[in-house]
C-alpha cells in the first residue's frame, strides 16, 4: 500500500473538517488558475484554501501564482479569505513573505515517519474547528467557594459579597447604602 502525499493528506483532513475540495482548475474572473487542490470553508471557516506542493514549484511561480488568485479574488469583491498551504520544503523567507502580502500562508513543511497525521493537524489547526471537552458533571460555584473562604463575620464585606451575583449595579447600591449608614452613624456620634 503507498503513502498518501502531503497534498492528499491535506486534502483528506481539511474535507473531514467540513472544507468541500473543488475539481480541476478554478477559473476567477474568466482566468484559470491551478493549484494541486482547491478547497472552500463553509460559513463559520469561509477561506478559499489552494494548496501546492513546493517540490514541485519554483519559489517565483508560487508567489505568481498566489498574487495572481489573490487580485483575482479581489477583483470578483470576494469577502472569503484567502489562504495558501505550502506542502514540502519550505520557500525562502523573501518568498514567504511576499506571498504573505497577499494571504494567510500555512507552510507545513516535509512530513517525516511517524507522527504525520499530529504534525499536519497541528501546522492547519488555524483552520480547524475548536473542539472543547466534555463538561464534567461538578460545576462549579465560585460565588459559593467566595463566601466559603471570605471572612462573612464582617457584615461589610458579607453585604457586598451577597450583592454580587445580582450585578454591578446591586454591588454600587449596596456600597452607598453602607457608606451612608456609616456616615450616618459618625455624625449621630458626634452630637
Amino acid at each position: 500500500m503507498t503513502s498518501a502525499s502531503p497534498v492528499e493528506r491535506i486534502v483528506s483532513l481539511l474535507t473531514a473538517a467540513d472544507f468541500r475540495q473543488l475539481g480541476g482548475p478554478i477559473i476567477v474572473a474568466g482566468v484559470k488558475f491551478e493549484f494541486d487542490a482547491v478547497l472552500l470553508g463553509t460559513e463559520s471557516t469561509p477561506d478559499v484554501v489552494v494548496v501546492m506542493d513546493t517540490t514541485a514549484e519554483k519559489d517565483d511561480r508560487l508567489r505568481t501564482k498566489i498574487e495572481g488568485i489573490a487580485r483575482a479574488l479581489d477583483v470578483v469583491r470576494s469577502r472569503r479569505p484567502l489562504t495558501a498551504i505550502l506542502a514540502g520544503p519550505r520557500p525562502t523567507t523573501a518568498t514567504l513573505d511576499a506571498i504573505s502580502r497577499f494571504c494567510r500562508v500555512l507552510p507545513v513543511g516535509t512530513l517525516t515517519a511517524g507522527n504525520e497525521d499530529q504534525a499536519l493537524k497541528d501546522w492547519l489547526a488555524i483552520l480547524m474547528p475548536l473542539t472543547l471537552p466534555q463538561a464534567s458533571s461538578a460545576v462549579a460555584d465560585p460565588m459559593g467557594e467566595l463566601l466559603n473562604a471570605a471572612d462573612t463575620s464582617n457584615p461589610v464585606l458579607k453585604d457586598l459579597l451577597l450583592a454580587a451575583p445580582r450585578g454591578a449595579e446591586e454591588v454600587r447600591k449596596e456600597f452607598h447604602k453602607l457608606v451612608k449608614q456609616a456616615l450616618d452613624a459618625a455624625d449621630l456620634d458626634e452630637s
